[in-house]
């Protein structure tokens, strides 16, 4: 900040806050980043997202935003067809993250299961008690949704997760039975198509069959491995999303485009503007016409809107499906030799082969105590991202904490696995070593006399 206007701009001091953003800056374009699920994009992309930022069109409304609207329109016939939808039976809109997206899904749901909730609240369902139901292991942005619309975190169904961390269809069915005998009316199953912890798909065709059984509306997150859908290889990992109600997936995960693009499907054509009912007149035509006819406005949260979407409609114009496709199954692949490289080493643990391109493990040098384990590993963590050089993340899984990677450059060999492998054993010998010192020199104090 400046004490006082400056009233002229300053060159200088422009370059100055540029280089102190790539400074503060992760990485991403590194081959040590492993850390998070976000990647660096593809660069026409980026140029596009300056030029758009500098003309900008709110995407919501056909009139103020004509390319994003019909490039919503052009990608959800193509992403639908790969679902395996049939033509004009399904829709599309584009919003800011799958936080947003998962709560939408579970407004439409509401909506749908509780028709007078929109204008009556929940006390229009009288006795019946809505709930949702998630896996264990579904993200926090899933399970805020039921706070954030009055539902109440005590209505969330927690359904119980197999060896894989997938739910369990037999557990989840006792869990729901559990739950309506409770007097919860679970109106909407949600399943993951990548879990955030260890990115675990779902049994979906199992889950669909439970929630048509039950009544309820199923939506799968899929905000990771959603982006499947363009892979020949890969897709059949999503087997059964053809059957859920409503899926987002976000394009600024694993189609690699800048942030927040997020897709969100319904099945049935009609359901996206049942989300949010409310008309007003500056925003809503009694009448559709042909530019109301492919706007969103009506059927999303927001009102202004990134044109995002142009992002992937440029990529997807100038490449083809297989430019991501061949990424992503690069990834995959990488991460399916880290595995095995990892697991042929007697000092690491590695509990799940990986669906995706995360990956979880644990370091556990000889003569560790087991429950030393987990605070070895979140110290780890904190040494290597210290230095520099790799940069991994951590979750705790039944209570053990492990250390995370998640490859989103295609650039990472194998090599750079070996590398971090080596830099985790340099500071665990460092971490252990310097307890065993500690431990030593407490030994000595507590020999010395009294005073």
């Amino acid at each position: 900040m400046v004490p006082a206007d400056r009233g002229r701009f300053d060159l200088h001091r422009f370059s100055e806050i540029l280089d102190l953003y790539l400074e503060t800056a992760i990485k991403v374009n590194s081959r040590g980043y492993m850390a998070r699920q976000f990647s660096s994009v593809m660069p026409v992309a980026a140029v596009f997202d300056m030029v758009s930022a500098m003309v900008p069109q709110p995407a919501s409304y056909y009139e103020a935003g004509q390319l994003p609207n019909i490039a919503d329109r052009l990608l959800e016939e193509t992403l639908g067809r790969l679902v395996g939808w049939p033509h004009g039976r399904f829709e599309m809109v584009t919003t800011s993250g799958a936080s947003l997206a998962n709560m939408t899904a579970v407004l439409v749901a509401r909506n749908h299961c509780f028709p007078q909730s929109w204008n009556g609240g929940l006390a229009a369902a009288g006795s019946r008690r809505p709930a949702i139901a998630v896996g264990e292991d579904a993200h926090f942005s899933v399970t805020r949704v039921a706070g954030i619309i009055g539902i109440g975190q005590d209505q969330v169904v927690r359904l119980p997760l197999n060896y894989r961390r997938q739910i369990c269809p037999a557990g989840a069915a006792a869990a729901l039975d559990s739950a309506a005998f409770c007097g919860l009316d679970v109106f909407c199953v949600i399943a993951s198509a990548g879990t955030t912890s260890i990115g675990a798909n779902d049994p979906l065709p199992e889950l669909a069959a439970l929630a048509k059984r039950h009544g309820a509306w199923l939506h799968v997150d899929a905000a990771h491995n959603g982006a499947f859908l363009v892979s020949d290889r890969l897709r059949p990992r999503l087997s059964g999303l053809e059957l859920a109600d409503s899926f987002c997936m976000d394009a600024h995960k694993t189609l690699f485009v800048p942030a927040l693009c997020t897709l969100l499907f319904y099945k049935q054509k009609g359901m996206a503007e049942t989300a949010f009912p409310q008309k007003d007149s500056y925003v809503f035509d009694p009448f559709e016409d042909e530019m109301t006819a492919v706007q969103s406005g009506v059927k999303n949260f927001e009102c202004t809107k990134r044109p995002a979407i142009l992002n992937l409609w440029l990529a997807w114009s100038l490449y083809g499906r297989h430019a991501f496709a061949d990424k992503l199954e690069h990834l995959v692949t990488m991460t399916g030799a880290a595995h095995d490289y990892l697991a042929s080493q007697p000092d690491f643990l590695v509990p799940h082969r990986p669906e995706s391109n995360i990956l979880c493990f644990v370091h556990r040098p000889a003569g560790v105590d087991s429950r030393r384990l987990s605070r070895l590993q979140i110290q780890l963590r904190d040494r290597v991202r210290a230095a520099g050089q790799y940069l991994l993340s951590k979750v705790d899984l039944d209570g053990r904490t492990m250390l995370r990677m998640v490859l989103m450059n295609h650039q990472i060999g194998l090599h750079d696995i070996e590398g971090v492998v080596a830099e985790i054993r340099r500071h665990a010998r460092d971490i252990l070593e310097n307890d065993a010192t500690e431990s030593e020199q407490m030994r000595l104090f507590r020999l010395q006399p009294g005073e």
